[in-house]
């Protein structure tokens, strides 16, 4: 079963659009407050899934898109008008309204909690009124027209597999928006970021909504719905899934007659220039609008030749040399106090620049950054990852031999010589007699291993099912049948012969070293013979 979606996880990995008349002043100041799911309209999810791999690490890693990757967990499909539950995940309109009908109830639902049913994919609470429209915004062609823009009349790249665009961010030290520095911003933001202002779709967590923003969201859904309810795709459904097609439809005519009803846009005021001046944080990110900072390290190759963090670029193009992902935890907050305004639990990816083909490729573009006093420190960390790699490559191969000596192991029906000693030393004689016959001849399993009865206690791990011990019982521990005679002297006298062996194997143990002129015993011999089915 998967894992439930908690609030604080879909907190830290999507950003909203909330009603124009939300209160938002409280949540421009903890990052890590949940939204109200009842004051969202709608649920920004970027169309790219590892934009950084195809802005920096496409030679190494390929990429992947997310309306690709994305799909419908009912009919694996794209969503069609994709909704999000509280918990995270996304259906298609049709597809989640077809399963909210024909669903078992939860248990103990009861009045209006009848209407709840369990996501099909982590049982978690899901009811239809929480469906939240969802917008995907391409990151990816938004860092592509920043960077065209950027190289407009300056040159052409040749490679640009390893290039990844950077734009300066600015947060003020009171807000948790962080947008790229312009003229545009920051902004009085106490009554809230509209969704009109430059890059806010694409960087900040929380904007106000507007009538265009989801009307337009809206129609494309509406769009959609009805491409898959004309000919030819109408042919390949059947009537009930045509029935909540239409379904889906209609509900989404009658939110675009609601949407009409919000406000266009809600103004905002620019912060003076002279109240600017030392109250933001200055850093780079990239220009798709996800988690993907520059190194500390490298962060103070550029401090050394700019002097200040306000005097950097607004647009930095780096050669991409290594990645590292992790996660915003106290210790990283501690750390770099720029990333504050980040949710807990949130992804990060710090990204470590190739200065030496920054300089060759992009230093006629853009300038050259001096960086070879910073040659010893860039090469000691490039000696670190060395180690590192070597050190899990070692590991995993050491795993996989494992691995693979278990299989073996388990397939031939035993191990080696020395893992047979290493695990019998600590038995007895007659024990250690028994290990090779239990192999094959296991203890009959309607008996236990610490039944004082048993003559040859099984020396294996699993102990087996217990049955009655009652009845008569053979000298191998089996029970014995109605007409098998019940052993009485035979059995003692085998029980005698074999602790007088085990005496006589402890003896032999504790004999002089040979090269004294003591003269070793013969080894004991004992020979079974039967005939009968109760003789021995």
């Amino acid at each position: 079963m998967h894992k439930i979606l908690t609030p604080g996880y879909v907190n830290a990995q999507f950003r909203f659009a909330v009603r124009p008349s939300f209160d938002s002043r409280r949540h421009m100041q903890d990052p890590d407050l949940p939204l109200p799911w009842q004051d969202i309209v709608q649920v920004l999810v970027p169309s790219t899934a590892d934009t950084w791999m195809r802005h920096g690490m496409s030679s190494s890693a390929s990429s992947v898109d997310s309306t690709q990757a994305t799909t419908c967990p009912i009919c694996l499909s794209p969503p069609t008008a994709p909704r999000m539950t509280r918990c995270g995940h996304v259906y298609c309109y049709a597809c989640i309204l077809h399963y909210l009908t024909v669903a078992e109830n939860g248990k103990g639902t009861r009045g209006v909690q009848r209407y709840v049913k369990r996501c099909p994919v982590c049982w978690d609470d899901v009811m239809a009124r929480d469906l939240k429209s969802v917008r995907w915004i391409d990151a990816q062609s938004l860092a592509d027209l920043h960077t065209a823009a950027f190289l407009d009349g300056r040159g052409e790249v040749g490679d640009m597999s390893d290039i990844l665009t950077l734009r300066l961010m600015e947060r003020p030290h009171d807000s948790v928006i962080a947008l790229p520095r312009s003229p545009h911003w920051p902004v009085d933001t106490s009554l809230g970021l509209p969704c009109t202002q430059p890059d806010a779709l694409a960087f900040a967590r929380c904007v106000l909504a507007s009538r265009s923003l989801v009307t337009s969201s809206l129609e494309s859904d509406i769009a959609s719905v009805q491409k898959d309810m004309s000919p030819p795709h109408a042919s390949l459904l059947d009537e009930l899934s045509l029935e909540f097609l239409r379904v889906a439809h209609t509900q989404l005519m009658e939110q675009w007659e609601q949407a009409q009803a919000l406000p266009e846009s809600v103004g905002t005021q620019c912060v003076p220039d002279e109240q600017r001046q030392g109250m933001s944080y200055f850093y780079y990110q990239a220009a798709s609008g996800q988690n993907v900072f520059i190194h500390p390290i490298d962060i103070k190759v550029l401090l050394s030749h700019f002097g200040t963090y306000a005097a950097f670029p607004d647009t930095l193009m780096v050669a991409v040399q290594h990645a590292e992902e992790g996660t915003v935890d106290e210790s990283l907050r501690k750390k770099c106090k720029y990333m504050a305004h980040l949710p807990m639990s949130a992804d990060v990816t710090f990204v470590e620049i190739d200065w030496a083909r920054t300089s060759s490729v992009l230093g006629p573009i853009q300038g050259d950054i001096p960086w070879k006093s910073w040659s010893s420190t860039l090469a000691q960390r490039r000696q670190r990852h060395h180690e590192k790699a070597t050190k899990e490559e070692r590991a995993r191969i050491r795993a996989d031999k494992d691995t693979k000596n278990t299989m073996l192991k388990s397939s031939s029906g035993g191990g080696s010589a020395s893992d047979a000693a290493r695990d019998t030393s600590g038995m007895s004689f007659r024990e250690s007699a028994m290990v090779g016959a239990e192999m094959y001849f296991p203890i009959h399993p309607g008996r236990l291993a610490d039944d004082p009865d048993v003559v040859f206690p099984s020396v294996t791990s699993h102990p087996p099912n217990h049955v009655p011990n009652d009845g008569p019982r053979t000298v191998w521990g089996t029970p014995a049948t109605a007409t098998m005679p019940t052993p009485s002297q035979g059995a003692r006298d085998v029980d005698e012969a074999w602790n007088a062996l085990e005496a006589r194997a402890q003896d032999d143990a504790s004999m002089p070293p040979s090269g004294t002129k003591q003269r070793p015993k013969r080894k004991p011999k004992l020979i079974l013979t039967g005939g009968g089915r109760g003789a021995l």
